[in-house]
């Protein structure tokens, strides 16, 4: 009798646990604008904020017509009745179709470059570029990277001394990088494609929910007391990106030969809830001037995304 009531509380311990675990892949997408978020499942629970469409938020719970969703620094319950959900994070599919024309068709240029006469030298040395970047393809084709443009939608980030917002330079920045990582074959998926408020726990889920081989935050910093300062830091945290981290930030300092500020073991949200290889960019310091007007530039997006693509090609060598 024991042993038969130890394997029935064995067996629903399992049976609830899925579940849970099934509900939590699940998000809600808002639906309706200034949604109060509660504190319990309930009209006479205080209300902690509002959400906004089109945000998502990872489903924890349910209860009646209530579900509870996770705000990433806190949690709260929404009525069903204004959100719908969706089984996983936004595919990418439709991450790949945005903004194609942003990126500039670099076999076509090659084609055009190579029409003219050449020396013997000159054929060598194409032959031999030819060579490294059919190996690169190689070696990144078929990889899975997951690209988070940090910030979005209500959350801006840091303001440069132009005015310009974090989140719309992350977001350009990632959309640049994904075309040049799909024209080695990889497969890339955005954490997200428009200005759009995207949780922290959202953006790790994603990674999680697809088996990246990478993820990537993209930032950039900001210290307005000290418009000086100026540089690339990478920030990790599991000891087994390390190297991930070394080959990534000097990928990007040789190709920009920006201010090298270093590589840091940190314990960040994102960082920390993702089973993923992870790094987190300062990609540069927007309060800095000279260094914002590099940042909004395309010539300095491309230099950006050659080194982290050099790195990531030297990490999967």
């Amino acid at each position: 009798m024991k042993r038969k009531i130890f394997f029935l509380t064995i067996i629903s311990f399992v049976f609830i646990f899925s579940i849970s675990l099934l509900i939590y892949a699940k998000d809600a997408q808002i639906d309706g604008e200034n949604l109060n978020v509660r504190t319990g499942p309930g009209t006479e629970y205080d209300v902690i904020t509002q959400v906004n469409p089109p945000e998502n938020y990872p489903i924890l719970e349910e209860s009646g017509e209530w579900t509870k969703i996770d705000l990433g620094d806190s949690q709260g319950w929404i009525h069903q009745d204004y959100f719908s959900v969706i089984e996983e994070p936004e595919s990418d599919e439709n991450s790949k179709s945005d903004d194609k024309t942003d990126a500039p068709d670099s076999k076509k240029e090659v084609e055009s470059s190579d029409n003219g006469e050449q020396s013997d030298d000159s054929t060598d040395s194409t032959t031999d570029t030819e060579k490294d970047n059919k190996y690169l393809e190689q070696t990144l084709a078929g990889k899975k990277i997951v690209l988070d443009p940090g910030h979005g939608g209500r959350d801006v980030g840091a303001i440069g001394t132009s005015g310009g917002y974090e989140s719309t330079y992350t977001l350009k920045t990632a959309q640049i990088l994904r075309n040049m990582l799909e024209e080695q074959g990889v497969d890339v998926y955005l954490t997200r494609s428009n200005n759009q408020y995207v949780p922290l726990t959202s953006r790790t889920t994603h990674a999680n929910l697809v088996q990246a081989d990478v993820y990537l935050s993209l930032h950039y910093n900001s210290t307005p007391e000290l418009p000086d300062v100026r540089g690339i830091d990478t920030y990790y945290l599991s000891d087994r990106d390390k190297k991930l981290a070394e080959y990534v930030h000097y990928g990007i300092i040789n190709e920009t030969e920006m201010n090298n500020r270093g590589i840091e073991q940190r314990d960040l949200h994102v960082l920390r809830v993702n089973h993923r290889p992870s790094l987190l960019l300062e990609l540069g310091f927007i309060s800095n001037e000279t260094e914002e007007r590099n940042i909004q530039s395309r010539a300095y997006l491309e230099a950006i995304s050659r080194g982290i693509i050099t790195g990531l090609e030297q990490y999967f060598r």
